[in-house]
């Protein structure tokens, strides 16, 4: 098919393998491509990947999959639901749906891509700076809040708009393509 990727059909029905049986129905982007006369003819509509919304379904799943760990304590290096630090929180819930990210909150937001508040999308990461370093990550849920591990708090949601977080603010990142 045009238009698409093999990570995002395998994001978009849950695989963990590319590999694809006869007769296996798989999820694809409404109007990402069509059918012509044969099946093996697909063509390319415009904008064939926007029109995915990310798979909703998905990115809702990843989102209530993510509250289902508030109030989990944060724990230094903490990459399980016995205690998780920021990257591990947000690394744990991502490998849950099959996307691997890195270790640490930096290198989260570096190996994504930015994108501005305009364009912003739940399940996007938001990143935090203190000092000269990204040193904070969580998982945008939608109308300025997010959720993240903190040191204070363990995992819960907060507003990118509360005073600390507003002047800590460094950017917003996609990991689940659009």
């Amino acid at each position: 098919m045009h238009g698409t990727s093999v990570e995002n059909i395998m994001f978009w029905n849950g695989m963990t393998s590319n590999i694809i049986h006869p007769g296996q129905q798989l999820v694809v982007a409404s109007g990402a491509g069509t059918v012509q006369d044969k099946p093996s003819t697909w063509t390319s509509q415009a904008n064939p990947v926007q029109t995915v919304s990310r798979s909703s379904d998905r990115v809702t799943e990843l989102i209530d999959y993510s509250k289902t760990f508030i109030g989990v304590p944060y724990v230094s290096a903490g990459m399980s639901p016995s205690g998780f630090d920021c990257s591990g929180f947000t690394k744990y819930v991502f490998a849950h749906f099959n996307i691997n990210l890195p270790r640490t909150a930096a290198e989260q937001y570096n190996v994504s891509q930015a994108v501005t508040t305009n364009e912003t999308k739940p399940g996007d990461l938001v990143a935090f700076k203190t000092g000269s370093y990204i040193s904070h990550v969580g998982i945008y849920l939608g109308g300025g809040k997010f959720i993240s591990a903190t040191s204070s708090r363990g995992v819960a949601i907060a507003s990118v708009s509360d005073p600390y977080w507003k002047e800590h603010f460094f950017g917003y990142a996609r990991v689940i393509p659009s």
